[in-house]
């Protein structure tokens, strides 16, 4: 009896030492990419939005800088940079038009001769006759 006994708890003991059996999953590899669906596109009589996504400032004066707006989609967009009472006129800052998703980018370089401070950037978009603005401040350092 004792034997018995002895061998069921070894059998017990060693039996749920053995490395249990995980079934692996089944891998699928695709070579096709999923289907990339084409921005919505605003109703006519929606309003125009404009929104700063990225302003690189800090800048040292005569090195460039850039910023991001997000409108919507298509929209005409201007942009007009002051540093005090001199408007830039650099070639950076010419007028574009945003991308299907409403993304537009300007760069540019700010004049070596613009003093250290915080200055205006406006930017101007219209869409369907609806106007959006936007506003971001650009710190120039020396």
């Amino acid at each position: 009896m004792f034997l018995a006994i002895v061998g069921g708890v070894a059998y017990i003991y060693f039996s749920g030492r053995q490395a249990a059996k995980i079934p692996t999953p089944e891998v699928v590899v695709t070579k096709e990419k999923p289907p990339i669906s084409d921005p919505v596109k605003p109703a006519a009589n929606a309003p125009e939005s404009a929104a700063v996504q990225f302003l690189d400032s800090p800048v040292k004066a005569g090195n460039n800088t850039s910023i991001t707006v997000t409108t919507g989609p298509d929209s005409a967009c201007t942009i007009a940079v002051a540093y005090g009472k001199v408007i830039s006129h650099d070639s950076g800052l010419s007028p574009k038009t945003a991308d299907v998703h409403g993304s537009v980018t300007w760069s540019w370089t700010v004049d070596s001769t613009v003093a250290p401070g915080k200055y205006t950037v406006k930017v101007t978009c219209v869409r369907n006759n609806k106007t959006g603005y936007v506003e971001g401040y650009l710190e120039v350092t020396k």
